[in-house]
């Protein structure tokens, strides 16, 4: 696969590496049904801490008007987040607005931390890949088996369904780097895969899409 030429810019270049390395992993992967030696380690120390960037800057851009309050009630407890007994609708709001500012760093008593400019990036990436793959081209899909397309992978259309893909992401990557081998005709794996394909050609500035 293409190598990437420095852009000047070390996070974009940080980001590009991520892909490429990621994608050429999971190519051999879908390919032969071996991972390349060093895979497990590009996956752990490189790839899975993109993608906890990813889920950082969902944290720290989830807005309450994007979702009702039941959405809003499953996005805090797959956080992690403790839910107080409500009395009312309004009470209810305002506690899952409380959590999910604690959970992005907002309002309250806090510690200091970094700058979410980092995760809101890896996030802001990732949506636009996620957006631009039912689009790309048959020619531009480098899945190695079956159907080349991704026309069947709908963008996510809510906060939840996001936040699901890219729990998906993170589930089937560690199960890839635990040495679980998938099927090539699977569809979660074939998402992963495209994934990476779209994000990898998006940070070259090759993805064609007529």
């Amino acid at each position: 696969m293409n190598r990437l030429a420095s852009s000047g810019f070390s996070d974009f270049d940080r980001l590009g590496a991520v892909f490429r390395r990621t994608l050429e992993l999971l190519h051999a992967l879908a390919a032969t049904g071996d991972l390349p030696d060093g895979a497990s380690d590009v996956l752990a120390t490189e790839t899975l801490p993109h993608i906890e960037d990813m889920e950082a800057g969902f944290r720290a851009r989830l807005r309450a008007t994007e979702s009702n309050v039941e959405e809003l009630r499953a996005l805090v407890l797959l956080g992690g987040l403790g839910l107080p007994e409500p009395r009312d609708t309004a009470e209810a709001r305002a506690a899952l607005i409380e959590a999910m500012q604690a959970r992005a760093g907002a309002g309250g008593e806090r510690t200091l931390a970094g700058s979410p400019g980092r995760g809101l990036a890896a996030l802001e990436h990732a949506r636009l890949v996620f957006a631009l793959m039912p689009s790309t081209p048959g020619p531009s899909v480098r899945y190695p088996t079956g159907r080349r397309t991704y026309a069947d992978i709908a963008a996510p259309r809510s906060p939840a369904e996001l936040v699901g893909r890219i729990e998906e992401l993170e589930r089937r990557l560690w199960n890839v780097a635990a040495g679980r081998v998938p099927s090539p005709s699977d569809a979660g794996y074939r998402r992963v895969y495209g994934f990476f394909d779209i994000g990898e050609r998006l940070v070259r500035g090759d993805l064609r899409l007529s």
